[in-house]
């Protein structure tokens, strides 16, 4: 079975220029007939961030903003949420003033 498909001016030219396949999806437009329509790549490299480990979570810096996740199960009944939330926010404050 043959199906004709059409591609984009934009897409034809990134195939002829680097050579390498693109993956999408194929949209039938009738039986033999469909658009192709590249997926969205992620070309550009991930920015970087700095992590810290934390007893109950972590913290981390990148260039637009900063995260702290700390998760405290019910079941560590030997442990204060106020206090944990408390201490490890203090270990992360002074992690990221020496990072940011």
């Amino acid at each position: 079975m043959y199906i004709k498909v059409q591609i984009s001016d934009a897409l034809y030219k990134a195939l002829v220029t680097s050579g390498k396949r693109k993956r999408g999806s194929i949209a039938l437009v009738s039986p033999k007939e469909g658009n192709f329509n590249a997926f969205a790549s992620n070309s550009e490299k991930r920015k970087q961030r700095k992590f810290i480990r934390l007893p109950h979570g972590c913290a981390s810096v990148g260039d637009d903003n900063v995260r702290l996740n700390l998760c405290i199960s019910r079941g560590e009944t030997d442990v204060m949420p106020a206090k944990v939330i408390c201490e490890e926010s203090v270990k992360a404050g002074e992690f990221v003033g020496k990072n940011f």
